[in-house]
Order: C-alpha cells, then structure tokens, then sequence
C-alpha cells in the first residue's frame, strides 16, 4: 500500500494536495485516501483490500476516499464492480466516498435495475 493511501486521515491532511471536500468522519471510522489518477483498477483494488484488512483488525469500519475517480487508467465500473466484490462479504460497514459523482450514478442504475418491476 502506498503511503498516501494508508494514511489515516484523523489528522486533517490532504493527501496528493487533492482539493475535494473532506468527507464526514464517524467516531468508529479509519479513513483511507486511495488515489486514482493514472493507475490501473487492479492497483486501486489492491490499496482497497489492504485498506479493509488494516481496519478489520483495527475494529474500525473504514471509509474509503477515492480521489480523482474520474482520472482512472482502467473502467471506472470494473473498479466498482471489483470494489463491490470485496465489500459483499466484508464484517464491517464499508463507506466509500468520492467527489466525482460516478459512483452513485453506477449505484442508481444498479439499484433501478434490481427495482424494476419483471417484464410480462
């Protein structure tokens, strides 16, 4: 893991001088900035589940910032695809967060899909 990623927030920091909001920090939360810009999502994918297992045996639930999602190398929805994978068995309640907006769009098309009624 790369030593921007692993840093834990608590501080107040800005990791790669990223000038997103800071997202809410809960009081149980260990808070992960994962950059994007130019890397691949296997690489991203890799900081998320060191990330998950440094929280897990922290007792922590992690909150993962991806910074400059939109700045990817790879598909942004194999990144959350393979993001979800990892999470769907996860112990603790996994928050992600992220500026650009292209992860709730992905999570509302999801969600419409799983919600449409069957075709006749």
């Amino acid at each position: 893991m790369s030593d921007t990623t692993k840093r834990q927030l608590e501080t107040g920091s800005q990791a790669n001088g990223s000038k997103s909001p800071r997202p809410p920090l809960g009081s149980h939360e260990l808070q992960y900035r994962i950059p994007c810009r130019g890397r691949s999502s296997g690489q991203v994918l890799d900081d998320v589940a060191r990330a998950l297992a440094e929280a897990e045996a922290k007792s922590r639930d992690p909150l993962l910032v991806l910074e400059d999602l939109g700045l990817l190398e790879d598909s942004i929805t194999s990144l959350i695809k393979g993001i979800s994978r990892i999470v769907a068995n996860y112990p603790r309640t996994v928050s992600c967060w992220e500026a650009s907006g292209y992860t709730e769009a992905f999570l509302s098309v999801i969600d419409a899909a799983q919600n449409a009624p069957p075709k006749p």
